[in-house]
């Protein structure tokens, strides 16, 4: 109770207090209509959402009192990255040296520095090294299994010879030629397919990666507040948002450059093999050249076989 009469207190005695700044009635009307916007959704709760209310009205009349607000309404959110700034912007607003404004810098002043602790709580938090992992023990492997020895089939010395068919006086029969492919041309196709789809997938986390980055920067350059302090100031987009949008865009940099190389050494193992399969059919790479003629000239071609 005594924080939300210190809230309050603060918002009318500083609203008071800058009443006589020039604006235009039009700001000060969209301003009232922020600020009662603000007040529904703290007492709701969405501390989020108040603070970025706070910020639009004070983007259309720059006074203290949404300013101290909108921190406190982080702080309630637990953003404290988000609510460091603004105590710091309210207390160089609000210069007075009247009781209410030396009670509202003496306020902020210590709002501030619990929000210090709790980003220095979370900075350790983080450096904190990893709890040690006690070492897996492999199982010993089992006694191994003797096999009784296999008895050899009796060697013919002299084997009887075979008669070549009766209906085929000369057993002249022509072998069907072998299509199938080897072990290592098989191997050698799927490895470059699978290296193709790699390097194809690579491309498109790319892309995804850049247009998400491109959106984050026109949300931000969108979402920028005027002030006359010279400080850049966003209304929606929170620290939050743009270090997962960062985050984000560094770990799909990173994926497409894995899938990438995966998918460069997949197509160098899948060419090699073929290369060795073509080898060890044919003792050598089976190149050809020709000419075709065509209108007005001929044609240079260069022919080959896996």
């Amino acid at each position: 109770m005594k924080t939300v009469f210190s809230f309050l207190m603060v918002l009318a005695l500083t609203m008071a207090s800058v009443a006589a700044l020039a604006t235009t009635p039009e700001q000060e009307k969209q301003a009232e209509t922020f600020v009662a916007q603000a007040k529904e959704r703290y007492q709701a709760g969405d501390f989020q959402q108040s603070a970025q209310l706070y910020m639009k009205a004070y983007g259309q009349v720059q006074r203290p009192a949404p300013v101290f607000n909108a921190a406190r309404a982080y702080e309630q959110a637990g953003l404290w990255a988000e609510a460091k700034p603004l105590f710091e912007l309210y207390m160089q607003i609000d210069r007075g040296t009247d009781a209410d404004s030396v009670a509202g810098q003496a306020d902020a002043q210590k709002h501030l520095d619990a929000v210090n602790a709790k980003l220095a709580a979370e900075a350790a938090a983080k450096s904190a090294p990893p709890p040690r992992v006690a070492p897996v023990v492999a199982p010993e492997p089992p006694p191994p299994v003797v096999l009784p020895p296999v008895r050899a089939a009796p060697v013919i010395a002299d084997p009887p010879t075979l008669e070549p068919p009766k209906d085929f006086p000369d057993a002249r029969v022509t072998k069907p030629a072998d299509d199938t492919w080897s072990d290592k041309k098989t191997a050698g196709v799927l490895t470059l397919s699978a290296g193709g789809v790699l390097i194809v997938a690579s491309i498109a986390v790319a892309i995804v990666a850049h247009s998400d980055l491109a959106n984050l920067d026109a949300r931000l350059q969108a979402d920028q507040l005027a002030n006359t302090q010279g400080l850049i100031l966003h209304g929606s987009v929170t620290q939050v948002d743009m270090d997962k949008g960062i985050s984000t865009y560094n770990a799909r940099q990173i994926t497409a450059g894995v899938l990438g190389g995966l998918g460069a050494a997949a197509v160098v193992v899948g060419g090699i093999l073929l290369w060795q399969d073509n080898n060890d059919a044919s003792g050598h790479i089976a190149l050809s050249t020709g000419v075709v003629p065509s209108q007005g000239g001929a044609l240079w071609t260069l022919a080959g076989h896996f």
